[in-house]
């Protein structure tokens, strides 16, 4: 890199650059007709084979296992993330009816939605329901069934109500006689015939069963295999239909097509049952939805960033011509850009995607140097060939620098475990040196050919911030003393101070919901399912090789304090042998197989019989005092103080209508134990096809679905469950287990790319300021250490980190460094005092506005470090390309460093017009950071750098018994300086 700063020559950098830009310069048609061949080559190679990868699952290194997990869980069930629709209304039928409509309505269109799921249909189950009793179960539905047998034989005339009644009270006053317990049964019975009698009596439709279960029924059997069940939520506010969408597509909008036509027909059912809440959610859409919105912000964002960078070159360099030419040059290195991504990776992933963005605020960034230094020796005198060649030499090395800093910065997150953040590493630290490479041949030859006839007076006088560079020249003791109050005072305020202890405000935030944009009804709806019903869209997924280990699982799953409950297919299945219940079921089978139809037609019922039976036992029970008989009692004085008031047709008519009732229920009874009584043995087959099709894979693998108890797209509630989980299965996988990885891992990846290049760009300052003997010396010896160690402990078979290696490489350099060249060593530093400075002033100040570190604004680390170093190197080479004078930062450098952070917070901080809360952040914390920088590089650095001239100035002047002259009374510099 450039030694000049200490020996005075000109680099072997300097020198190759000047070459490279004359070349340029001397041909400058056949560089920009060559330059734009090979962009418009890149952009049309780029059109037709770049591809999108959106799905998140591509953003994980396949190699880790537990996507491997994932991986082996989707080759068995197929990729089944559903879409759901949420129906919200007041009545659960009219939440049924909305259900069965959509629901109809979805599978009529496989070729957009598979995996329907709306309700489940007992199907085959019915005909073998009595298997999920139990044997005493059974054994006491025969008993009982016994006790039925003179109405099964035909004599139907038993429940007649002028013989029922009479014969209901006789049978009580009997038990009675018996004990307590004896007419505990019979009164149950009453209970139930006379509160049926009742609210018949209050309302026609409504008409409770009137006698007790024949079989003593599971509380589950209904649901497992004789009712139809729709998916409810646990206060029947809440309706769900599922459907996977049947293609994702290769584009950034994934399953649009699936989700546009899903919006579509709940637009046509909301207006079919006014008054109903249809509205979509489920990780397909909250993808969904967040691509779209990020896309749409990020449109207008990039148009916003492109206008505002080019306004503010426009109005830096007070002109139009030099910055179009920038801007032009700018999109030369992202053709380029877009041509390597296709060429080294072959497709963009939801994060490498936001390489365009940093282009755009990096890009033109070096155009921007070239380009201040180019006004000023035109200003100078010199023609623009010569005055473009030596733009090069003087702030090439310091753009090349800067560059090769940054792009290493991004290159390093290449070395991460994360999938998505090493493709954008390489991405964009390919699409930074595209950039740099057309800054010194493309950019050289349009400028000489817009200029060539241009007069030197014609050009604009840049912006050079006259007042800044006076007040760190001449006042540097106050202006380093207002830059270091101002970094104590953010912080101070960046800490919660408890107990006089201080505690950074600064957090970061694990939650992908937290990134979406606000209002999105994907995310509302999500928020307000889980709240109605503790039903997440989450869940954990375990794999069972049986149904008996499925239900063993389930069990140990639920006794977890996270888990809020378990869906599987295997307690669907009987949980006892065939061969336990299949005499006791085919005994029902025999004793029901020839119910007749219908119950037969009774002669019409005459009110006064039974009028004075409801009388007769209602006397009676009162004066029980037991409150069983007095709530039968009570039953039926209701009923006859709204009976008496009929007259008499009517009283018949409803006791006519009641007694067909009453025979019909008990018949249905029959009917259904008899429809159930199939003895075959229950197997998988026989369980509904959408339910098979969801939670028993072809191999015949049993799926466990695992719901938390509590929300957790937060880190703490996330980090137990999965803990918990794999506790019982360390095979478990799911999207909770997907994103709890890859958010630890993403975290851990910026961060070890961080470091990686920390490492790397000290190295390369290093490299840069130490003059060129010793460079050997102080890089040589501490590789051979270094490699050394690391083929030890590969023998030795001992785990190594990379991040050790770099760090012990770098600690050895610089110590040889300190002993060599101890001036290189603090060169090296003051360049990175402005991206450290800057990068904690920028924790405080996000402390201090409530803004969390996330997922999305993670990439300011290797940003914010490059972007830093780049204006350090440019401030550090204008300093010592000053040596006999009191430092002031050079009018060219003062311009680039303004233009290029502004600009550059102008590209980033278009971001924060986004509703995308990701967006958001990554452009407001990207601002507050090159902000940051600014300052460090503009205010502090230049300050401290005044000082050190200063009594570097006079301790030869001190030894030499005179004084310096003022730089205004020295000789001008000459113009080419390395």
């Amino acid at each position: 890199m450039s030694n000049s700063a200490h020996d005075g020559d000109a680099s072997v950098l300097s020198d190759m650059l000047r070459r490279v830009t004359r070349l340029s310069v001397s041909y400058p048609r056949l560089t920009v007709g060559l330059v734009a061949v090979s962009a418009l080559a890149c952009a049309i190679y780029a059109g037709v084979f770049l591809k999108f990868k959106t799905d998140r699952s591509d953003l994980i290194d396949p190699s880790a296992a537990y996507h491997q997990r994932w991986q082996r869980y989707e080759e068995a069930f197929g990729a089944t993330s559903d879409i759901v629709v949420v129906v919200e209304a007041e009545k659960p039928n009219t939440i049924k009816q909305v259900l069965d409509r959509l629901g109809t309505r979805l599978q009529q269109q496989p070729d957009l939605f598979t995996h329907v799921l709306f309700k489940v249909e007992p199907g085959r189950l019915r005909s073998k329901g009595l298997q999920y009793l139990s044997p005493e179960a059974l054994s006491t539905g025969l008993n009982r069934v016994d006790d039925y047998r003179p109405i099964l034989n035909g004599r139907w005339d038993l429940i007649q109500l002028q013989s029922l009644l009479p014969r209901l009270k006789l049978q009580l006053q009997s038990a009675s006689a018996r004990g307590p317990r004896e007419a505990e049964n019979l009164l149950h019975h009453a209970d139930r015939l006379t509160s049926s009698m009742a609210s018949f009596f209050d309302d026609r439709n409504e008409f409770p069963n009137p006698w007790p279960d024949v079989v003593p029924v599971e509380p589950k059997l209904a649901e497992r295999a004789s009712e139809t069940v729709y998916l409810l939520s646990d206060d029947g506010t809440m309706g769900f239909v599922m459907a996977s969408p049947a293609s994702k597509g290769d584009s950034f909008e994934g399953a649009s097509e699936a989700i546009d036509a899903m919006r579509k027909l709940t637009d046509e059912v909301r207006a079919e049952f006014p008054g109903t809440k249809i509205a979509l959610t489920g990780i397909p859409v909250l993808e969904n939805d967040e691509m779209r919105r990020s896309a749409q912000d990020s449109t207008w964002a990039s148009l916003l960033s492109f206008a505002g960078v080019a306004l503010i070159t426009i109005w830096g360099f007070r002109g139009l011509r030099h910055p179009l030419l920038a801007m032009l040059m700018l999109g030369v290195g992202m053709a380029w850009s877009f041509g390597i991504a296709t060429a080294v990776v072959g497709h963009l992933n939801i994060l490498s995607v936001s390489f365009a963005a940093i282009l755009i605020g990096l890009g033109c960034d070096f155009s921007t140097h070239i380009l201040s230094r180019y006004l000023d020796l035109r200003h100078k005198g010199e023609d623009v060939a010569e005055a473009m060649v030596d733009s090069a030499g003087v702030v090439g090395g310091g753009i090349v620098t800067g560059a090769i800093t940054t792009a290493l910065a991004f290159f390093c997150a290449t070395f991460t475990d994360f999938l998505g953040v090493a493709e954008l590493g390489i991405i964009a630290s390919g699409g930074i040196l595209a950039c740099l490479i057309a800054t010194f041949t493309f950019f050289p030859a349009v400028v000489v050919l817009a200029d060539q006839n241009a007069p030197a007076r014609t050009l604009p006088n840049p912006f050079q911030g006259k007042w800044l560079r006076k007040l760190t020249q001449f006042y540097p003791g106050l202006t380093l003393g207002f830059a270091i109050a101002l970094s104590v005072t953010v912080g101070v305020f960046a800490c919660r101070w408890t107990d006089g202890a201080p505690k950074p405000l600064l957090k970061y935030d694990h939650n992908l919901l937290n990134l979406q944009a606000t209002g999105l009804e994907s995310v509302e709806t999500q928020k307000r399912v889980f709240e109605s019903s503790k039903h997440s869209l989450l869940y954990a997924i375990s794999l069972a090789d049986s149904p008996e280990e499925a239900r063993r699982l389930r069990q140990k799953f639920e006794a977890l304090p996270s888990v809020h409950h378990v869906e599987e297919l295997a307690t669907r299945l009987p949980d006892r042998g065939a061969g336990e219940t299949k005499l006791l079921v085919q005994a029902f089978h025999a004793e029901l197989a020839r119910l007749p139809e219908r119950p037969p037609q009774f002669q019409p019922v005459m009110p006064d019989p039974i009028g004075k039976s409801l009388d007769d036992l209602y006397r009676f029970l009162r004066m029980r005092k037991d409150p069983l008989s007095q709530k039968v009692a009570g039953n039926i004085d209701r009923f006859l103080d709204g009976f008496t008031q009929l007259n008499g047709a009517d009283q018949m008519a409803f006791l006519t209508e009641f007694q067909y009732r009453v025979a019909y229920a008990l018949l249905a009874q029959f009917q259904a134990l008899a429809d159930a009584s199939d003895p075959e043995p229950v197997v998988p087959a026989d369980l509904p096809e959408e339910l098979m099709s969801r939670f028993v894979s072809p191999q015949g693998k049993w799926l466990l679905q695992i719901y938390p108890k509590d929300q957790i797209w937060d880190m703490a509630p996330l980090k137990k469950f999965v803990t918990e989980t794999r506790s019982i299965d360390p095979e478990v996988t799911g999207t909770p287990l997907q994103n709890y990885e890859a958010a630890l891992q993403i975290k851990h990846s910026y961060e070890v790319c961080a470091i990686y290049a920390m490492v790397v760009i000290l190295i390369v300052l290093l490299v840069d300021f130490l003059p060129k003997q010793h460079l050997a010396w102080t890089l040589g010896p501490p590789l051979v250490l270094v490699v050394g160690a690391v083929a030890i402990l590969q023998a030795r078979r001992v785990d190594w980190s990379l991040s050790w290696v770099l760090l012990s490489y770098a600690g050895l350099a610089f110590t040889i460094a300190s002993t060599l060249s101890f001036r290189s060593v603090i060169d090296t530093v003051l360049t990175m005092a402005t991206p450290v400075c800057g990068l904690l002033l920028t924790f405080g100040l996000m402390g201090i506005f409530g803004i969390p570190l996330n997922p999305a604004n993670l990439i300011i680390l290797p940003l914010i470090l490059g972007i830093g170093v780049d204006h350090g190197v440019h401030i550090l080479h204008d300093y010592h390309a000053k040596p006999n004078e009191v430092y002031g930062v050079s009018p060219s450098i003062v311009n680039s460093v303004v233009l290029t952070s502004t600009t550059t917070m102008v590209g980033f901080g278009s971001m924060m017009i986004a509703a995308h809360r990701g967006l958001y952040s990554l452009g407001a914390v990207l601002t507050i950071g090159v902000g940051m920088c600014l300052f460090v590089s503009l205010v502090p650095v230049p300050a401290l750098l005044a000082v050190v001239s200063r009594r570097r100035n006079a301790a030869p002047a001190a030894a030499g018994g005179g004084t310096v002259a003022p730089a205004s009374q020295r000789p001008k510099a000459a113009s080419r300086v390395a």
